[in-house]
């Protein structure tokens, strides 16, 4: 009878998710962006990122753009347009900045990463194996560390692909699989951690993966034991698709089919859930950024903007 009351406390502790609810609250400040192809407009938006002067970058994947718009959400300049050649675009996802202080774009259907600097300059392209194959099969987010190594999140081969700061192909990390630790099926977006270790959004399994910078597993968290299982409640995702970090380390991931972020501790408490109500409401978020001031940007792909949250005092 112990056995199985002792049993059951942690199945409990488990389905709830990571901790219990936290005291943490946003509110929906604002929202920039409708539907269409004119300045500042987007169809199907899906990445974010922020640069060190504070200034968002969006990709407009339907409309084959990144957008960059000021620290409070005006519309300063956009580029890029469908094709192959250098400075097209077709369908950007997640982006990121690296030390270098360039934006890195992962582009879906050129399976490539570009890269410019902030004006929209193109710089070089990342993406080829030695036998100059392609190293990508629809490339969803890329990370930069502090080296300048260059992490991507290989949609279709279901794995990190890794990379010199040179552009140097240099391996795989993680496996195609559904439960074990570092299978990995159909990842979306990838982080660095102030350590150097990866975050990985392991999409369709439904969870969050820290791995070391050379693949190692460290740790899962989404639902009942990181087991790849969708859910409903506080730490647990109906596909995860992008994720942030904050200066304090917290990590912030885009709840997709639960139409929420979840604002996780380092130890991954959930400590805030972020999702409005009404035309405030989220609807298939993608990507989530914290600015400078800690407050929340993310990109509602259903509703064709992006959408500010602040803290509550």
């Amino acid at each position: 009878m112990i056995k199985r009351v002792i049993l059951g406390a942690v199945l409990l502790a488990a389905i709830a998710g990571c901790s219990a609810q936290g005291e943490e609250s946003y509110h929906f400040v604002k929202a920039i962006g409708q539907k269409g192809s004119g300045p500042g407009e987007f169809r199907e938006p899906i990445g974010i990122a922020i640069d060190r002067e504070g200034f968002l970058y969006v990709s407009d994947a339907g409309n084959h753009r990144i957008q960059k718009f000021s620290k409070t959400g005006e519309f300063i300049k956009a580029w890029g347009k469908k094709g192959s050649r250098e400075g097209d675009l077709h369908r950007p996802m997640h982006l990121t900045f690296g030390p270098d202080g360039n934006l890195y774009v992962a582009e879906y259907l050129n399976d490539r990463i570009q890269v410019f600097d902030k004006d929209g300059n193109f710089i070089r392209f990342i993406g080829s194996r030695p036998d100059g194959e392609s190293a990508f099969d629809a490339p969803g987010g890329v990370a930069v560390d502090s080296k300048g190594f260059v992490y991507v999140a290989d949609f279709y081969h279901h794995q990190i692909q890794k990379f010199d700061p040179a552009g140097k192909f240099l391996g795989s990390l993680g496996s195609p699989g559904r439960i074990r630790p570092g299978n990995l099926h159909y990842p979306t977006d990838v982080e660095i951690t102030s350590d150097g270790n990866l975050l990985v959004a392991d999409a369709y399994n439904n969870r969050i993966q820290k791995m070391t910078a050379e693949g190692r597993p460290l740790a899962r968290w989404g639902g009942l034991f990181g087991l790849g299982i969708p859910g409903k409640g506080k730490g647990s995702f109906k596909v995860a698709t992008g994720i942030a970090q904050d200066n304090e380390g917290n990590i912030y991931v885009t709840d997709f089919n639960n139409h929420r972020v979840q604002k996780l501790s380092p130890k991954s408490d959930v400590i805030a859930i972020l999702k409005g109500s009404g035309n405030e409401s989220l609807k298939y978020p993608t990507d989530v950024a914290v600015d400078h001031e800690g407050n929340v940007w993310v990109v509602d792909f259903g509703h064709n903007r992006v959408v500010l949250y602040a803290k509550d005092k």
